[in-house]
Parts: C-alpha cells; structure tokens; sequence
C-alpha cells in the first residue's frame, strides 16, 4: 500500500462509528478543531499545516512547489479548501488538511501556483 494511501485508509478507519480507535479520538483532532485554530490564526494551525506538508513531501518525494515555510500561506489555502469542504470537520484533520494542500499544489506538470 502506498503511503498516501495508507494515511487515507487510517483517517477513514478512525472515522467509523464502531471503530475503537474513532471512539477513542479527541475533539482536539477532529478537522473542526483546525478549522476554529486556523481561523483564529493561532500558530499551531501554521505549524500543523507545515507537519503535514512535510510529511506528504517525505511520502511523495516530491515537493509539488508548495511554500513549504510559508505558514500564512498553507493557512490560506486550507482555510479557502475548507469553506467548501465542511464534510472533513467531522474526521482526523489530517484528513482534510492533506487534502487541501494537494489540492492547492498539485504534482502535475506545471502546477506551480495554488489553486483557487
């Protein structure tokens, strides 16, 4: 399994209603909490943001032209992607916020500005 893949599988296994580990996650965790710090501009949510680039990075290989110590610019983006995402509150935040950064830089040829 690769390891994007593997990341997406352990999100949803922690969403499921009967799951031991989904009832064992904190509110703390849930995309909602990095929804309300990063529109509080606490940063943590910058920080957050950053980790999970550079783990995408690692698992990828592959930059994808993100600004990957640009905090206020991750912020942005997942704040843009989470305004029309809302169904990602409720999952592990890692979830939504690897979402938002692919979606926002792309691997594909070209792609060296976020998506809006």
């Amino acid at each position: 399994m690769r390891p994007r893949q593997l990341m997406l599988f352990c999100a949803v296994l922690a969403a499921l209603p009967g799951s031991a580990v989904g009832q064992t996650e904190p509110a703390s965790a849930m995309g909602s909490a990095l929804l309300a710090s990063c529109q509080a501009n606490e940063p943590g949510c910058g920080a957050y943001l950053q980790g999970v680039l550079d783990m995408m990075i690692v698992a990828r290989k592959a930059e994808c032209r993100a600004p990957r110590y640009d905090r206020a610019a991750l912020r942005a983006a997942y704040l843009r992607w989470a305004e029309q995402n809302s169904y990602f509150m409720s999952v592990h935040m890692v979830a939504g916020a690897e979402r938002a950064l692919t979606e926002a830089w792309s691997c594909e040829a070209g792609a060296a500005q976020p998506r809006h």
